[in-house]
């Protein structure tokens, strides 16, 4: 600890290399309270400590979690982060963190301890509300200790307490492809219906649900026989009437650099695409009066954006129809990457195809699929060396 004058207050210097200062300061009740300053150097920290002499404070209550949540997020995150991002993170603190016990509990008085408390408590649904699953708390748990990093830095808190605290460990979700049977039985029920080209071009591309509703006729190019993914269909919040909270589709940038991408397409992708393109120019003069025409791939048929709702429910009515097991449209890009692996195609490849960030992403979702392709590998080369 550093040698201090009277009334210097007290200065050392903490593990992590920064220095810390603090010294009682009146306020304004009559009452004190000890106010800490920090900094690079042990100069720094005097030089604040000093311009604390003869300071009044109010005596109303410091910042809030809730409140620094909400000022971290417009002043620090809304500028960096991408639409459907900010507005998710708006969601997560205006539903868990704000008007919470943990939202209304001062900035500097914010523990590991209740930190902790309140992730058990989301993850076992407490007090009879239902139980968030760990990735949901995982998520949580991002946000609050990126706007507590945020107050570290700005020398609000002496320390980020978030870092602290204890999740469980990650559920191992094992996705569960259709089957070559199961997607020959879709795609017949598919062709009775108008989804069929969709769920052609997904099946052969794998593409998210965002990307393939956000396809564009300039974004698919049938010389060279190639898709490309530049735009992904989202929901957002329609800040004109923020009042009403509601929200309207609207074409995006994709999620990350790598979802930027160009796939291959098939020739039956090609034929499909070419019959659909024919059968929406025909809509297209039907409905000319009010036809929106926003170059859409699949619209609905006054050629507004399709509704990702509509068109999941209108999947899983397909689904039921053709008598196959309820899942997800997104197992249809696990069907796809499954697929190809399973013929042998190489991680890299998939993951080029499929638009992870990195290879580790791909290898965690498919790696039981790995282990399918590796068994059936050996299995070949018995095949291939037969002793007898």
């Amino acid at each position: 600890m550093a040698k201090r004058s009277n009334g210097e207050g007290t200065i050392f210097k903490r593990n992590d290399g920064k220095w810390c200062g603090s010294k009682y300061i009146e306020l304004e009740d009559g009452t004190k309270k000890r106010k800490y300053v920090y900094g690079k150097t042990q100069k720094s920290v005097k030089e604040r400590l000093k311009e604390l002499e003869g300071y009044k404070e109010k005596a109303n209550k410091e910042i809030t979690l809730q409140e620094w949540m909400m000022e971290w997020l417009e002043q620090y995150k809304k500028q960096v982060l991408k639409q459907t991002t900010y507005e998710s993170y708006r969601s997560n603190i205006e539903v868990h963190i704000v008007g919470s016990r943990l939202g209304g509990t001062e900035l500097s008085k914010v523990t590991t301890e209740l930190l902790q408390r309140f992730y058990n408590d989301k993850l076992k649904g407490a007090s009879g509300r239902k139980a968030l699953s760990r990735r949901t708390v995982e998520y949580l748990h991002t946000i609050v200790g990126s706007a507590l990093s945020q107050a570290y830095k700005n020398d609000m808190i002496p320390k980020n307490v978030n870092d602290y605290t204890v999740l469980p460990k990650k559920e191992v979700q094992e996705i569960v492809p259709l089957t070559l049977e199961e997607v020959h039985r879709l795609l017949m029920k598919a062709e009775e219906s108008e989804m069929f080209a969709l769920i052609v071009v997904e099946m052969y591309t794998g593409l998210r649900k965002g990307e393939i509703l956000g396809l564009q006729w300039k974004n698919i190019d049938f010389v060279k026989k190639q898709l490309y993914v530049r735009k992904s269909l989202c929901r957002v919040r329609d800040t004109e009437d923020n009042a009403k909270k509601k929200t309207k589709l609207v074409l995006l940038e994709p999620k990350t650099k790598k979802s930027s991408r160009t796939i291959p397409l098939t020739q039956e992708a090609i034929r499909v695409l070419k019959l659909h393109k024919k059968k929406q120019n025909e809509e297209k003069m039907k409905y000319r009066d009010v036809y929106q025409d926003n170059g859409m791939v699949f619209a609905k048929r006054d050629g507004s954006f399709e509704d990702p709702r509509g068109v999941l429910r209108r999947f899983h009515k397909i689904l039921a129809d053709a008598g196959i097991r309820e899942c997800r449209f997104h197992d249809l890009r696990h069907t796809f990457a499954s697929l190809l692996l399973n013929e042998g195609e190489s991680m890299k490849v998939i993951q080029e195809l499929l638009g992870h960030s990195t290879i580790t992403t791909t290898m965690d979702i498919y790696s039981h699929v790995a282990d399918y392709t590796k068994e059936k590998a050996v299995a070949n080369l018995e095949d291939l060396v037969k002793i007898s």
